[in-house]
Formats: C-alpha cells, structure tokens, sequence
C-alpha cells in the first residue's frame, strides 16, 4: 500500500465518523422543525372549528375569546419548551470531538508501529552500502543489525519487484553468511529458475548445497556442475568444486579426473589438495578391499591399522543432552535428535562428526567419536575445536528448518580421549 492510498483511505474514514457524529443531531434538528409546523397548522385548524361553532350558535363570543386565549398560551408555552429542549449543542459536540480526537491519538500511537516503518525506510536507504559489502565477500563484518536492515530492505524490494534475480541472490547469500541453509537454498533456487542462463548464479547453488552435508544436495550439486563443466570444460574453479563434492559423495572416478586437472596448479602445502589425496587414497583402498572380500571373503588384517583405528576412535565426546523449561514444553515431541560438531575456526559449515537418533526421553547420553564422521579424512582427531550442537528435527535433515530447537556448546578436542559434555536445547530457530 503506497502512502497516497493509505491517506485516502484514513481520510475516508475521518469523514465517516464526522457523519456519523452529526447525522443524529441534524435529524433531531428536523423532527423538532417538522413538530413546530404540525403544531401551528392543529391552532389554525381550531380557530376555524370555534367560528364555525359560534355561527352555529354552539358557544357564544365570551367562550371563543376564552377558548382562543387558552391555544395561545399554550402554543407560547409549547414554544418555550421546544426552544429549551433544542437549545445549543456545540459544547457536547465540541468536547465529544476532543475526547474522541484523544483516544484516536492515544491509540494511534500504540499500535501505528512507526518505529518499525522508520527501520523498514532506513533500511532501504542502507540497502546500496550493505549489498556492496555482501557482493564483496565481506559478509563476516556485518553485524547482527546490520543484516536484519539488509534482509528486511531486500525482502522489501522482493516484494515490489518479484521478478528480479539479482536480489534473490543477494538474499540467498545473506541467509548462507549466517547458517540458514535451508532459506538460502530457496533463494538462490528462485534466482537460477528466473535467469537460467547465468552461469554465476548456478555456481552460488552449487556451493550452497554443498555446504549442508546431504547427499541429496551434494548429488544435485554434482549434477549442476557437470552441466557448467560441458559448457566449459576448462575453468578450473568448476574442476576442483567438482573434485570436492564427488570426494564427499564417494565418487572416485570423478575424483580423480577433476583433481588431475587442478593437481599442478594448487599449492604443494594446500589443505585442499592433501585432503583430495587422502581421500583419493581412501576410495582406492575401500575398492580394492571390497574385491578382495567378494573374491577371497577374507577380513582385513592390517594389525597396525586397526591399532590406529581403535585408538582414532577413542576421540570425542560423551555428551549429555537436556532441555530447558521452555524446551520441553514447545519442542517437537517427534523426529530426531541430531548431534554433530564442526569446526570452531574455519568457516567450513561440514560437520565433522554427526550421530542421529529418535527423539526419546530427556537427559539423553550420547557419544560422538572419529567413527562417526562423513569423511575419512575430515574427522574430530583433524580439528582442535568444535562447536557441539544437539538440535531437534522433524525431518531428520542437518539443515536447518523453521520450528526447529538446538543448543550448542565449544569445546575442545583432545587426542585418544572422550571428553565429557553437557549440552542444553533451549533455542527455537
């Protein structure tokens, strides 16, 4: 609703109950004109009946004069009596309006929510300043208010223009600078769906699913960058993006194909690269394990590596999970307790570890070690902090979804141990 309308539509109102105010008083103004006359015309109609009543000898001149006397006292006093009763109303009238002048402004102001318009305003006149620095990659320094302006100016002109991708796209960056997956995801998606053909918007999807840690997402993710890859088959940015996410999905021949294309040109110390080896390595080993238990149905018995496996798992957390007051009463009763860690000092959102489970009677005891991470080679024994989250799920998604409750605790690794921990659910997200 734009401000000429809604001035239109107040005045219409204002004008309304003016009318509605004034109609009584006019009528009863009308009834007391309308009495008047009938009344004169009733005197004139018994003056004629007294000389009609004289000329028939019914009653003698004394009589009529006396009869005549007595209507035009009575008309006088009649007179009087409708003067007093229809005497000046504007004092009623005037104090009424003030009175009902007050109470509109009195509750006007309570519930006109100005401030929130004042906030909407200022956030579109931000809306320029904070899309440059989002565009530029500097979401990180934005703080919590900061991004409420933004989100709130780029829903605003969502609003008015529906059809305009770029905001879509800002908006999903928003929503994944600050760990709504899910949102994001929603945003980008509508983006690509209304410019197709942009090929940097596609990219911005990918990356989006590949930071929730579902396979549905990382398989779509794959699915997308084979189509940016066909259409250009030489950007290595899109080569390495696919290496990554076919690693996560256990994909090795594409893992080494897209990892040979970027091997020479990624930094002999790169994390990146040491983590596609190692994972490389261990698609490789899990291959050739799997032929030899169908063709020999022998186990593995690397004695030293079970060591290292026996002693990997040792790290983690025994970790006690409770609910707050408010917890228990309005979080779901349904679904699944999520726990997962991730790393406390990198923005890299894949949890390291992640147990899932039905929801059940509080305090819950779980633990959350090596054994339990989604890749070989990025487990809790790679990382020194954590951030633990227990989070409540319907759907059993580690995205986050509306309704949802978590709590989250840091905490710190320590090799070959399970640390114990305690975390309380008393966040509605």
């Amino acid at each position: 609703m734009s401000w000429s309308e809604f001035y239109i539509i107040v005045s219409g109102l204002i004008t309304l109950v003016l009318l509605i105010v004034a109609f009584p008083w006019l009528r009863n103004k009308n009834h007391a004109k309308q009495d008047s006359l009938s009344n004169t015309q009733i005197v004139r109609q018994r003056l004629a009946e007294l000389d009609r009543e004289v000329q028939e000898g019914l009653i003698s001149e004394h009589d009529k004069r006396q009869a005549v006397d007595e209507l035009k006292l009575a008309l006088v006093d009649e007179s009087a009596f409708e003067s007093h009763k229809t005497g000046n109303a504007k004092l009623p009238l005037a104090i009424g309006a003030v009175l009902a002048i007050a109470c509109g402004v009195i509750v006007y102001t309570q519930v006109n929510q100005m401030d929130r318009v004042a906030q909407a305003s200022q956030a579109i006149e931000a809306l320029p300043e904070l899309s440059q620095q989002l565009a530029s990659g500097n979401a990180n320094n934005l703080t919590q208010q900061d991004i409420a302006s933004l989100a709130l100016a780029i829903r605003q002109r969502l609003r008015e223009e529906p059809e305009d991708d770029t905001g879509w796209m800002y908006f999903g960056r928003l929503m994944l600078s600050i760990g709504q997956e899910v949102q994001a995801i929603e945003a980008i998606d509508k983006a690509v769906s209304l410019a197709p053909s942009n090929s940097a918007n596609r990219i911005t999807l990918a990356q989006a699913l590949m930071t929730t840690g579902d396979v549905n997402n990382l398989e779509r993710a794959q699915s997308i960058l084979l189509g940016l890859l066909n259409d250009n088959p030489a950007n290595d940015n899109l080569a390495l993006m696919m290496a990554v996410v076919s690693a996560q999905l256990g994909d090795l021949e594409n893992t080494q194909r897209f990892y040979k294309q970027v091997e020479g040109k990624l930094p002999a110390d790169s994390d990146m690269a040491q983590r596609l080896v190692a994972r490389i390595k261990e698609l490789q080993g899990n291959t050739s394990e799997m032929v030899a238990l169908q063709n020999t149905g022998a186990e593995i018995t690397d004695t030293s590596t079970a060591q290292n496996a026996i002693s990997e798992a040792k790290t983690g957390f025994k970790i006690t999970v409770n609910l707050s007051d408010d917890a228990n009463t309005k979080a779901p009763k349904d679904g699944f307790l999520i726990v997962f860690a991730q790393d406390a000092k990198s923005d890299n959102k894949m949890p390291a570890a992640v147990v899932k489970l039905p929801i059940d009677d509080f305090p819950v005891s779980v633990t959350l070690t090596t054994e339990n991470a989604m890749m070989p080679q990025f487990t809790l024994a790679s990382l020194s902090d954590v951030v633990v989250t227990a989070r409540l799920s319907e759907d059993g998604n580690v995205a986050v979804s509306s309704g949802e409750w978590q709590g989250s605790v840091n905490a710190r690794v320590t090799a070959n141990t399970l640390s114990s921990l305690s975390v309380i659910i008393d966040k509605e997200l």
